[in-house]
């Protein structure tokens, strides 16, 4: 799979992704155990892995990983990602993946351009009780690793196309801590990938297949995301729409079904006259209540700066990573620019919050031109620090 394909699906990828092919998941035949799951308990040892995607000098995409030294205490001679549990001074688990791939295979983050655009589904491991973030990244150029003679033996550039959904997988069996064992491989380079490395690339692989290329509009004016060959037109709503809009909010968040945020215009996708998505803006410094806080301590803007402000992003869940939300982000960041705002404001939860649907929510603004801008630790959101990001509409 050529890489640009595999970067432009990649900065789109969907909060609900696809599972894993099921014949990879370890299980035991003495034993209905699933040796390890999605989700799973968050009191787990904190870890997470890199998941770095680069082309190679042809333009193909590859996904680096790591055969493992055989004495090394946990997982020995295994192939993994770059990754390991987190430090206390790692501020999230990006850091912790970074910070991991610079110690295990020498990456130089600056040096291969890479950028984080979201992650895949978080995995606990009930036999070593970590609890895993993969963090999925892209890297613009093939990067220059070696490896850390202590805990890598290899590095290997294995191909993305050998984890599609119509790539090989083979059985095998073995008995590890008395537990007779039956998993699904990868044959990559020599290497049997298996467990949760395994499941890891499954998914990203499905994800991959499932995603057709996201398009941008060409302009901030209403325009066409296109889906799959269908368009989803994005235009203005009308009183007309207004059954329609809540029906979608009803189904999408019920709690704003009847209490849309504060809007001066309202924005929808049209797909064939079912809407599909909305998006809303208003002014930065309007009139506040107790249940619309301004917050983001320490934050002081100029006089002279006009801010507007996202105050809703919804994209159906089975539509999402097609460029229907990037459609609705640039139509409001272009009627915001024609009320004479300076910046387009949004905000979400900080770096802090693990979940892969908030690390999906950063990579999509910062793909879209957002840049970070304070984060807000008085007044909260679902017990997680505020991250306020900003585009400029000049």
């Amino acid at each position: 799979m050529r890489f640009d394909l595999v970067r432009e699906r990649v900065t789109a990828l969907p909060r609900d992704l696809p599972a894993a092919p099921a014949i990879l998941t370890p299980i035991r035949l003495d034993s209905p155990e699933e040796l390890m799951a999605p989700g799973g308990d968050r009191r787990g040892r904190p870890a997470a892995v890199l998941v770095l995607l680069f082309p190679d000098d042809e333009g193909q995409a590859r996904v680096l990983l790591t055969a493992r030294t055989a004495h090394i205490s946990t997982h020995a001679g295994e192939v993994s990602f770059p990754g390991g549990s987190a430090d206390e001074g790692d501020a999230d688990p990006i850091a912790t993946a970074t910070r991991e791939a610079v110690e295990e295979v020498g990456l130089d983050p600056a040096a291969c351009g890479l950028r984080v655009t979201g992650g895949l589904e978080v995995f606990a491991l009930t036999v070593s009780g970590y609890r895993i973030v993969p963090v999925v990244a892209l890297a613009e150029r093939r990067p220059v690793c070696h490896p850390a003679p202590d805990e890598v033996a290899r590095i290997i550039e294995a191909p993305v196309d050998a984890f599609l959904p119509d790539a090989p997988v083979e059985l095998e069996g073995r008995v590890i801590r008395e537990r007779l064992i039956r998993y699904g491989v990868y044959p990559v380079e020599g290497e049997r990938v298996w467990g949760a490395t395994a499941r890891m690339l499954g998914q990203l692989g499905a994800a991959l297949a499932a995603l057709p290329a996201a398009a941008v509009p060409a302009a901030a004016e209403p325009a066409a995301a296109e889906t799959s060959g269908v368009s989803a037109v994005i235009r203005m709503a009308t009183p007309a729409d207004d059954d329609a809009i809540g029906a979608f909010l009803a189904a999408m968040a019920p709690e704003l079904a009847h209490a849309l945020p504060p809007a001066s215009e309202l924005l929808l996708a049209d797909l064939g006259g079912q809407i599909v998505g909305l998006a809303s803006w208003a002014p930065w410094d309007r009139d506040r209540t107790d249940a619309d806080p301004c917050g983001f301590d320490g934050l002081s803007l100029h006089t002279d700066d006009r801010p507007a402000e996202l105050t809703l992003l919804a994209v159906a869940p089975h539509l999402r990573g097609r460029g229907i939300g990037r459609g609705l982000t640039l139509a409001t960041a272009g009627a915001a620019r024609a009320a004479d705002c300076t910046r387009l404001l949004a905000w979400t939860l900080s770096d802090g919050a693990i979940h892969r649907s908030s690390i999906a929510t950063r990579a999509f603004f910062r793909s879209n031109g957002f840049t970070d801008l304070s984060v807000d630790r008085r007044v909260q959101a679902r017990g997680e620090d505020r991250l306020l990001l900003t585009l400029p509409l000049g």
